[in-house]
């Protein structure tokens, strides 16, 4: 199964001015038409400004599904610019329900490995100053997923990214979102994300401590 790259994006992080004050934050990224490396933690010349909840080797790439901004336009009647959630990867026809935890994509000369939701924060409601908007994020679980970078190599926009592998588990992104946000989940439902190997390390001890 392949899917269309929308977008490419990098960017590094700057400071977005607020009525609730400064933050440090990469999500203004740009979309890049020519190809860019990508190594084990960033494209070349993107940067997260929060390293600890934002970057390392299980988030070395954010991916977004293109079909969603049209229900974000819809519901806020407003238009979203590319890449309006910061991430790397804009891709039309992916999305948290046809996604398994520990996929393999090839993409250009990279291959990658979902690892976890994208946990939306604050920092999009100041990019957009919009009240709320990561809560409604999750409640419609359109929250995007993070890959790591199994094989670096140099990604173009107008790569396909194709999925080379299915894990095994079949836990989907949807599957994942339920068990961190609903409080009616129950411990084998738990066990059963915590069971795949490619699993986020910090999600996993996440949902080891809910356990």
């Amino acid at each position: 199964m392949s899917y269309r790259v929308v977008s490419l994006n990098i960017g590094m992080p700057v400071t977005l001015h607020s009525e609730f004050g400064e933050v440090e934050t990469a999500i203004r990224k740009q979309p890049v038409t020519s190809r860019v490396y990508l190594d084990t933690l960033n494209f070349n010349g993107d940067q997260q400004a929060d390293q600890k909840h934002h970057g390392g080797v299980d988030k070395a790439v954010c991916l977004y599904p293109h079909q969603h901004y049209a229900y974000w336009e819809s519901f806020y009647q407003r238009t979203f610019r590319i890449p309006a959630f910061g991430e790397n990867l804009t891709v039309s026809g992916v999305s948290e329900h046809n996604t398994h935890i520990g996929d393999i994509y090839k993409l250009g000369e990279a291959e990658l490995q979902v690892t976890q939701p994208r946990q939306p924060c604050y920092k999009i409601t100041r990019n957009h100053d919009i009240e709320g908007f990561p809560t409604e994020v999750i409640k419609t679980g359109y929250t995007g997923f993070y890959l790591r970078v199994l094989k670096p190599g140099y990604v173009s926009p107008e790569d396909q990214m194709k999925r080379v592998h299915i894990d095994n588990a079949k836990v989907t992104i949807s599957e994942v979102n339920d068990v961190k946000y609903d409080g009616n989940i129950h411990a084998d439902e738990l066990e059963r994300v915590m069971a795949v190997e490619a699993l986020a390390e910090s999600l996993y001890d996440s949902l080891k401590r809910n356990l």
